[in-house]
């Protein structure tokens, strides 16, 4: 996962590095990076998540690969710790309006994760469950309101979903925003 962020923030600031070598043209098209944290819900409780994306938009139509980590924060308590995952490559449209943007998209996605089993055991401070582990295909969902604070800055909150066989979960996301902002 840390290779994956590490290639949107590469891939993103090659790209942006372009636009910036182009002057004060106005580009056809908008290549951005977000970043940032969020809550991810699941049947079993909620997550603390980290969030990448690299967006690409065209006109009023949007390309964006998201990965998205989510884990529990819990020091003491039952273990294995929750954990999702995601890799989703997501397409639709936007609508900008002056400094304010807003996208919905839908897509396909790879995510995985862990959650509790069965009860194992318990010693005095933890309950110890067996670990499901899973992975699959899923449809992600996404709405997203940009807000462009400069040309190249701006920030996002983002309501997402993703829809598959294992585990459905669903959260929120907010973000900063850094490129060629639609």
């Amino acid at each position: 996962m840390k290779y994956s962020l590490m290639f949107l923030i590469f891939t993103a600031s090659c790209l942006n590095a372009i636009n910036f070598k182009e002057g004060n043209k106005e580009l056809p098209y908008h290549i951005w990076f977000g970043g940032g944290i969020g809550a991810l819900g699941t049947a079993d409780g909620r997550l603390i998540n980290i969030n990448a994306s690299l967006n690409y938009s065209k006109n009023d139509r949007i390309f964006k690969f998201r990965g998205i980590l989510a884990r529990e924060l819990v020091i003491l308590g039952p273990r294995p710790d929750d954990e999702v995952w995601e890799l989703g490559l997501l397409y639709g449209g936007h609508s900008t309006k002056g400094k304010v943007s807003v996208s919905y998209l839908a897509g396909i996605s790879y995510t995985g994760g862990i959650y509790k089993g069965d009860l194992l055991g318990s010693d005095m401070l933890n309950d110890y469950y067996e670990e499901i582990t899973f992975e699959t295909v899923g449809i992600p969902l996404e709405v997203q309101l940009d807000i462009n604070v400069l040309k190249f800055i701006g920030f996002s909150v983002t309501l997402f979903a993703d829809i598959n066989p294992d585990k459905i979960y669903g959260g929120v996301n907010f973000s900063i925003l850094v490129g060629n902002l639609p």
